[in-house]
């Protein structure tokens, strides 16, 4: 196990780096293990046939059943690499998985409060993010920008379910020593003190099992859905819109094969 670096160090950030690259190349440690988000691809997409459109359209089809409910619902992250962990529950709830890369930008929380606005209705953010100076700064300064750049009427609810204080007390994860020169430590020491945590201890909020980080987020997302019986009609609807999708496609497979869409009853 190695220290957290501080300061500007980055001597054992690179050791980890280096033997976790050597796992990976060697068959030890699963490539798809670690996601890496910052290296994106921009291409307009293309298909292979018009078949081919229909048929990734139909796999990817999907009704925003969130319409029907009170609040919309997001999910923020202080990082990629727990974005990655998160996003097999997002998509199966069809949430927004915004990754903050430590503090969101102006402009980040700008465009998300002028598309709250344009919808209309109260919003829900929930939040993963370390227990340290910059990660319990990071809702904080979300929720003041929301608030100013909403002028005040936004509907803003932001649940932080990980890392909390409660898990900090627990004493059963891995923890680092803080860097007390921070600029948000002076605000974090108070926080903690309220909370009757040492200031000089920080959690991760990859210290937390995978599994069970992604069981809090499918119980907070599926706890969220207020309007159940509309929810269940609307997701029964797309089944129905996807099997419409498919029984198209395969009429418009026979346009293209240059015969007829519709039998005929000689045909049958």
């Amino acid at each position: 196990m190695w220290d957290k670096d501080t300061g500007h160090s980055r001597r054992n950030y690179s050791v980890v780096v280096r033997e976790v690259g050597h796992l990976r190349e060697t068959g030890r440690l699963p490539w798809e293990w670690i996601t890496d988000g910052t290296r994106m691809v921009r291409q307009e997409t293309q298909y292979d046939s018009l078949d081919d459109a229909m048929q990734r359209n139909i796999e990817t089809y999907r009704r925003n059943l969130w319409a029907s409910q009170s609040r919309r619902v997001e999910v923020w992250c202080e990082s990629d690499s727990v974005g990655g962990v998160l996003l097999p529950i997002t998509s199966a709830w069809g949430v927004g998985l915004y990754s903050c890369r430590g503090q969101s930008s102006k402009t980040f929380v700008y465009e998300a409060v002028q598309q709250y606005a344009h919808q209309g209705k109260g919003v829900t953010v929930v939040f993963c993010g370390d227990w340290d100076p910059t990660g319990r700064c990071v809702p904080r300064s979300v929720v003041e920008r929301m608030d100013r750049y909403g002028n005040g009427e936004l509907d803003l609810e932001f649940r932080q379910i990980a890392i909390t204080a409660d898990d900090v007390r627990s004493g059963r994860l891995t923890t680092h020593d803080v860097n007390t020169r921070d600029v948000n430590f002076a605000r974090y020491r108070q926080e903690c003190l309220r909370e009757g945590i040492d200031p000089h201890t920080a959690v991760e909020v990859e210290a937390l099992r995978p599994g069970l980080l992604r069981q809090r987020l499918d119980e907070t997302i599926q706890g969220l859905v207020d309007d159940v019986r509309q929810w269940n009609i609307e997701f029964r609807t797309e089944g129905a819109e996807r099997e419409l999708l498919r029984s198209l496609q395969a009429v418009v497979k026979k346009i293209v094969r240059g015969e007829s869409p519709i039998e005929s009853e000689q045909d049958e």
